[in-house]
C-alpha cells in the first residue's frame, strides 16, 4: 500500500475590517507565554480558515514522499549493532506505522504495542 504527500491550496475574499480584527487577535496568541498559546494560535487558524464563507479550491498536488536512498540499510546496521532507533513523527499513526515498516524499523515478527 503506498500513500501520497497532498497539498491543496484554496482561497476566500476576506473583507478587510475582519483581516484586520482577526489580525490583531492572531498576533496576541502568538505573543501569549502560557500553554495555551497554541491552542490559541489554533483556532485562530482555524476561525480564518472556515470564516464567513467557504473555500474555493484553487489546486491541488500529489507526490510520492520516498526515503532517501540507503535509509533501511542504515536502519539494519545500527539494529545489528545493538543501537536502539527511535523515531518521533507528526504523522497520523497509518502513515507513522507504514514509514517504520518501509525503512525496517520495524519488521513482521515485531509486537506493535500502540
Amino acid at each position: 500500500r503506498r500513500g501520497l504527500r497532498t497539498l491543496c491550496l484554496a482561497a476566500r475574499d476576506l473583507p478587510e475590517a475582519e483581516y484586520v480584527d482577526w489580525h490583531r487577535r492572531y498576533t496576541e496568541a502568538q505573543a501569549v507565554v502560557s500553554e495555551d498559546r497554541a491552542a490559541q494560535v489554533q483556532e485562530l487558524a482555524i476561525e480564518v480558515e472556515v470564516g464567513s464563507g467557504p473555500l474555493q479550491l484553487l489546486g491541488a498536488t500529489a507526490i510520492e514522499d520516498r526515503l532517501q536512498d540507503q535509509v533501511p540499510e542504515t536502519i539494519q546496521q545500527l539494529r545489528d549493532a545493538g543501537l536502539c532507533v527511535w523515531v518521533l513523527t507528526g504523522d497520523k499513526v497509518e502513515t507513522a506505522i507504514s514509514i517504520a515498516y518501509s525503512c525496517r524499523l520495524l519488521d513482521q515478527e515485531m509486537t506493535n504495542i500502540l
